[in-house]
């Protein structure tokens, strides 16, 4: 009976496995946004990179302008236009007068809304985003993060200041997380919070962009402020009024030294200025659920 039993399950899993497999290769759908504006280079790039997938269905939507900087706003109390246009090399996109949030919202929940895409892709933006100062303020992390919290995982691209923009290999390398993100059922499962209610994540990818040596290679870190207070120094003090100077040890994440032969760090931002491209995981939501938040119930308990 247990040689039976085995024996089914062994061939339930055979049948399983390869249906799962299956289904991780059929077409994707990607939607492709950024906070430069629909003919910026960067998303130019990108959508060239991903269309040349014959796996991956590619719907452009991305704002008519320029709108670095603005973080996740979106537009409430005021109408906005969409219009169809292209991408500077000529494929088919759509056009929102409104932040690169509202490019993502309206695109789940009205144009893509019954047919959803699988995963979003925010970039390539003209500059770093990274470090704990900068994330939040990001049109092209805003974008992605409210992907993710609708549920779909997104990633967000941007290339290092400096030069002419590496805009090609960011985009190779995307599109090779892109093709893993479609084919590996295992990388997919970690794009997704693990606790209900099962948001997206976002994968925030930075690349530099050297003007001397190469890339040194990729690594995947944890996001790190580059600006830390270690203490305080009193100024003066007059009997009455206490004067503090904050000392501040900081890192400049606005260049990145390709030629540097520092070993890198387990953070962003003392990874990417000494020439490494970084990848760090993000969550759509600044707060815990599932376990950790239910380890908190005790105190509902106590007595006020």
């Amino acid at each position: 009976m247990r040689r039976c039993s085995a024996f089914v399950v062994s061939c339930v899993l055979l049948l399983f496995v390869p249906a799962v497999h299956a289904a991780s290769l059929s077409p994707m759908k990607v939607l492709v946004t950024n906070d430069d504006g629909g003919g910026a280079a960067g998303i130019d790039a990108m959508v060239a990179a991903l269309a040349a997938n014959p796996n991956l269905q590619v719907a452009v939507i991305a704002p008519a302008n320029n709108s670095s900087g603005t973080g996740e706003q979106i537009t409430i109390g005021a109408p906005f236009s969409v219009i169809s246009t292209t991408t500077a090399s000529g494929h088919p996109a759509l056009s929102v007068a409104g932040f690169p949030g509202d490019t993502t919202l309206w695109a789940l929940r009205y144009e893509l809304a019954s047919n959803k895409p699988d995963l979003v892709v925010s970039g390539i933006n003209n500059g770093q985003n990274l470090s704990a100062e900068i994330t939040p303020i990001s049109g092209t992390v805003g974008a992605a993060t409210w992907a993710a919290r609708l549920g779909v995982p997104a990633i967000a691209i941007s290339a290092g200041l400096g030069g002419s923009p590496n805009y090609a290999q960011a985009a190779a390398y995307t599109a090779q997380v892109v093709e893993a993100f479609r084919t590996k059922v295992t990388f997919r499962r970690k794009m997704f919070e693990r606790d209900d209610p099962k948001r997206g994540l976002v994968l925030n990818v930075n690349f530099p962009t050297c003007t001397a040596g190469s890339v040194r290679g990729v690594r995947v870190v944890a996001v790190d402020r580059s600006n830390k207070v270690t203490g305080y120094g009193l100024q003066s003090d007059d009997g009455t009024t206490r004067t503090f100077q904050a000392s501040v040890v900081g890192t400049n994440v606005f260049t990145s030294n390709c030629a540097s032969t520092a070993l890198p760090g387990s953070t962003d931002v003392s990874s990417f200025p000494i020439g490494f491209a970084t990848v760090s995981l993000l969550t759509p939501e600044r707060s815990v659920t599932g376990r950790r938040l239910r380890e908190m119930a005790f105190l509902e308990k106590l007595p006020f």
